[in-house]
């Protein structure tokens, strides 16, 4: 298997690179990689390349980069995720799980029932961890974590009140969306006034199904429906 690492875009332009720190350490002692070890590297923008270890002392590596490599393609549609957070691991459990599958966006919103207001440091975690799932999934692209979601898109509202499948509601659009951006609410549910302020702008409720999930749960379950539907879970190369 080959080893894939995430470089910064600045470094990702350049023919050589020299880690230190916590990247050194991991492929030194962690995975235990010695000169000549090939990897690929990827830019968390859609770009990735050959490379391979040139050097490796105390406490640093250093990279050689080669040749641009094709990378897995992104979803047509890109989704979004607008979440009121769970608190601790779960957090960091949806992030990970979302970057798997393919989302392109995370971000945090306070609703009237929120748990977790995030602050700068949990949002640093999770870019951590959204580029370590990257990593692994052999994924190009990392999902912005925060920001605000695409202007233009189509927006979905998970509702446990709702009738209208995820399906159902892709089905009724007049035209195939440019993106999507799915809201998912706090375990105490939306408040009315969320709710009408939702149908307000033309949001589009659905349901998940009988069952109550956790927020974790119903964000990744959701956003792989909405992929699926839009054609983000079909093989690329």
């Amino acid at each position: 298997m080959i080893r894939r690492l995430y470089l910064d875009p600045e470094e990702f332009e350049s023919s050589e690179v020299l880690l230190v720190g916590s990247r050194a350490r991991r492929l030194r002692e962690v995975l235990r990689l010695r000169v000549g070890a090939a990897l690929e590297v990827f830019d968390g923008a859609g770009r990735q390349r050959e490379a391979r270890i040139v050097g490796s002392g105390k406490g640093q590596v250093t990279l050689a980069l080669g040749e641009p490599l094709e990378p897995i393609g992104e979803p047509p549609v890109p989704v979004a995720v607008v979440c009121a957070f769970p608190r601790a691991s779960r957090g960091d459990w949806l992030v990970e799980k979302a970057t798997e599958i393919g989302v392109s966006q995370l971000v945090p919103r306070l609703a009237a029932r929120s748990v977790m207001d995030p602050g700068d440091g949990r949002i640093a975690r999770w870019r951590r961890i959204a580029i370590e799932a990257a990593e692994q999934c052999e994924r190009c692209f990392v999902p912005v974590i925060g920001g605000e979601p695409p202007a233009g898109a189509t927006h979905i509202v998970a509702d446990p009140d709702s009738d209208v499948t995820v399906r159902e509601a892709i089905g009724r659009l007049p035209e195939p969306p440019r993106s999507l951006v799915l809201h998912i609410g706090p375990e105490g549910g939306w408040s009315t006034h969320e709710i009408e302020e939702f149908r307000a702008v033309g949001a589009h409720l659905v349901s998940l199904g009988p069952r109550l999930m956790r927020v974790e749960t119903a964000a990744v379950i959701a956003a792989a429906q909405l992929l699926e539907e839009t054609g983000g879970l079909v093989p690329t190369r």
